[in-house]
């Protein structure tokens, strides 16, 4: 018999040994590794509380954080600006009474003779036979003179002379007879020759006077200027003092700035109409004063109310300026933006209401 080899032996028990393993499960072995997980496979280091110690050089320095403090940063104050300012709001209110004084002296003309109010007027009639005889016409007024020689001379022997006046408050009236009554019963002439050449020059220039009062010279557009002008005023004035974002504001800004423009035009009207006309009655440009209209009579300019309406037309533009530029100052990036704004917000119902209607 052959000997074995005893290396052999201890193999063939090995895998002896593994079939019985299968045969007690009952399961075959792939021979595949199973994966191992990740913790026992990678084992993970547990953290240090403190990586470095606290005395050594490598410990982190931590610097306290600094307490926040509202800083408020105070603009620079612009005294050029602010002066500028009170100068245009200065200039805007005098010129506001300003332009609201001659307006209403311009309107009272020849209603009296206190403050000179008989020397402004828009016509005068005049005669110079035997008395110097005038009648000046005013928008509602009129004012009445004769003028005659004194009976006594002076010393150097140049007869002085005397001239008597008296005006009425309302011209405006239909019953002409009436009207002279009242214009020469008051001047106490004390002469009945100077008495009937008042009344037959009444009798002539009143229907003349009446002529220019209704067709000429209206009194509706500087009336309704003044009106316009001082309701304007005070609205622009009030609306320069603060703002708001409300439509009410809003609608309010835009009226100023439409009635105002239509008090603007109204003074020019005003000024241009009443110089137009005294072109057309005297057949002559700006230049000429005077022209007769028959035997011994007369119609002139007045050249002081002529005056009176081209200052008018200047306050008023003046102011109007004024609180533009006061608006603009106040918002100097978005004022424009904020009137058209206005203007649309105004004009958003009025369109709604007409999608409505459609």
């Amino acid at each position: 018999m052959e000997a074995s080899n005893p290396s052999t032996l201890p193999r063939k028990k090995a895998k002896d040994g593994v079939k019985k393993a299968g045969k007690k499960t009952g399961k075959k072995t792939s021979g595949k590794k199973k994966p191992t997980s990740s913790a026992s496979a990678v084992p993970v280091a547990t953290p240090l509380s403190a990586p470095h110690p606290v005395g050594s050089q490598y410990a982190p320095t931590y610097t306290p954080i600094p307490q926040t403090q509202t800083v408020v940063f105070e603009k620079p104050v612009k005294r050029k600006g602010k002066g500028s300012i009170c100068l245009l709001a200065c200039l805007a209110i005098v010129s506001y009474l300003v332009a609201i004084i001659l307006g209403l002296y311009m309107m009272t003309s020849c209603v009296s003779k206190t403050a000179n109010a008989n020397d402004i007027y828009l016509a005068e009639l005049s005669t110079n036979e035997t008395y110097d005889i005038s009648l000046r016409v005013g928008y509602f007024g009129g004012c009445v003179s004769v003028t005659k020689a004194a009976e006594i001379s002076s010393i150097n022997g140049n007869s002085s002379t005397q001239t008597f006046t008296h005006c009425i408050p309302n011209m405006r009236r239909k019953d002409l007879n009436n009207l002279s009554k009242d214009l020469w019963e008051p001047l106490y002439l004390n002469s009945s020759v100077a008495e009937s050449d008042v009344q037959s020059f009444l009798n002539t220039t009143l229907p003349q006077a009446k002529h220019l009062r209704q067709n000429v010279f209206f009194c509706e557009p500087p009336l309704l200027h003044i009106l316009l002008f001082f309701i304007t005023g005070i609205m622009l004035l009030v609306a320069r003092t603060g703002t708001s974002r409300k439509r009410s504001y809003k609608a309010m800004l835009v009226t100023a700035i439409t009635l105002s423009a239509f008090s603007l035009a109204l003074v020019l009207v005003t000024c241009l109409g009443s110089l137009q006309g005294m072109n057309a009655l005297l057949n002559t440009s700006a230049s000429g004063n005077e022209k007769s209209l028959g035997v011994a009579l007369y119609i002139s300019r007045g050249k002081a109310m002529q005056g009176l309406q081209g200052a008018l037309v200047g306050v008023v533009a003046v102011f109007y300026v004024t609180m533009g530029a006061l608006f603009v100052q106040r918002t100097p990036e978005a004022s424009a933006a904020y009137i058209i704004q206005a203007f649309q917000t105004v004009g958003k119902p009025l369109k709604k209401r007409m999608w409505e209607r459609k």
